[in-house]
């Protein structure tokens, strides 16, 4: 199920964002809520990546986005703003990279549940690239990704 209104708002903040026009904060203050549309929860789980943990972020200055940022940022708004529906299986992509140093100060400890996650990240990716072109993600086609995101 498209939600036009909740998209064409996601849509909006993920520019706004993306152009430095509010912060971290102001897009996820103002996202909409909660949706039946998996398309607007699933780029809300993707655009927190985007977020420091310590301060909000504007795209400005130092923190200005890198052109791979906005690659992404651009694509998911041009999603957004399509008519196609989200037809991946997975919508919720909060979670961990995996233990980073953690495994180190444990003096190794943590090394099995370090593997285990990267591991089962890998498997899920595995998966998705099964069902489609996981590169122009929330696009499933990159024909789609090309037609929608040069029409933004």
């Amino acid at each position: 199920m498209i939600d036009r209104e909740k998209r064409d708002t996601a849509a909006k903040l993920v520019r706004q964002f993306r152009e430095g026009e509010i912060t971290s904060d102001d897009l996820e203050s103002d996202w909409p809520p909660r949706s039946e549309d998996k398309a607007v929860e699933a780029v809300q789980s993707r655009v927190w990546a985007f977020y420091d943990d310590h301060r909000p972020r504007r795209m400005i200055g130092k923190d200005a986005a890198s052109p791979e940022e906005r690659e992404l940022l651009t694509r998911y708004a041009a999603f957004l703003s399509s008519p196609l529906p989200y037809d991946w299986s997975k919508s919720n992509f909060y979670g961990l990279s995996g233990c980073g140093p953690l495994v180190f100060l444990t003096l190794g400890l943590l090394w099995p549940v370090d593997w285990w996650i990267k591991r089962r990240n890998a498997d899920e990716e595995a998966a998705l690239r099964q069902e489609g072109e996981l590169d122009v993600w929330p696009f499933i086609r990159r024909a789609d990704c090309d037609r929608y995101v040069s029409d933004s």
